[in-house]
């Protein structure tokens, strides 16, 4: 199981910004040691401000977390477009062009379909770095010997999982419920 597993991981490729990646672990360990100090000081004694700053902080991760992991994956046959909310599975076959410029990336279907790849949509640094451009590139590489028999095969389409935003929304729900019955 554990090779099969590793066998799979080096077919595929995940092409995200840099930028992105250290965002995403700043504002998840920076406010997460903000939270658990809040949530620390409570065993003091009940305080209705430091709850609702629990709160507000586990909100503020669960939102930069979703923005920050999008993510484009390049697996065997298929590439994974992971955005904040939807994932977008398209075969390589079935994309007629791969558009990188302007700090977006999208993916044109033979069916009509545009896939924007939000991992990489508007950036102002983009115009001096590139990364757009350059992830652009690597998909048109994998996409270009597969192109030979296009197909208008359908995008699969499902809800993005997030498991430290889904979590983190969750305590926020959980901690409002708390905050709810013992304001009262």
């Amino acid at each position: 199981m554990r090779k099969g597993r590793e066998r799979r991981r080096k077919r595929e490729v995940v092409l995200r910004r840099v930028s992105m990646r250290i965002l995403s672990w700043i504002s998840t360990v920076g406010f997460g040691l903000l939270a658990a100090g809040l949530l620390i000081s409570l065993t003091w004694g009940y305080d209705s401000d430091r709850m609702t700053g629990v709160i507000v902080i586990l909100c503020v991760i669960a939102f930069c977390r979703r923005i920050t992991c999008a993510r484009v994956v390049l697996r065997e046959s298929v590439v994974t477009i992971v955005n904040p909310l939807m994932t977008y599975t398209v075969p390589y076959a079935a994309i007629a062009q791969v558009r990188g410029g302007g700090g977006t990336l999208s993916l044109l279907t033979y069916a009509g379909e545009e896939v924007l790849g939000m991992g990489y949509a508007g950036s102002v640094i983009d115009g001096f770095v590139r990364s757009a451009d350059r992830a652009a590139q690597r998909i048109e590489e994998r996409v270009k010997p597969k192109r030979r028999k296009p197909q208008e095969a359908p995008v699969v389409k499902k809800i993005t999982v997030s498991w430290i935003a889904d979590f983190c929304t969750v305590c926020a729900a959980v901690c409002l419920i708390v905050h709810w019955f013992a304001g009262t």
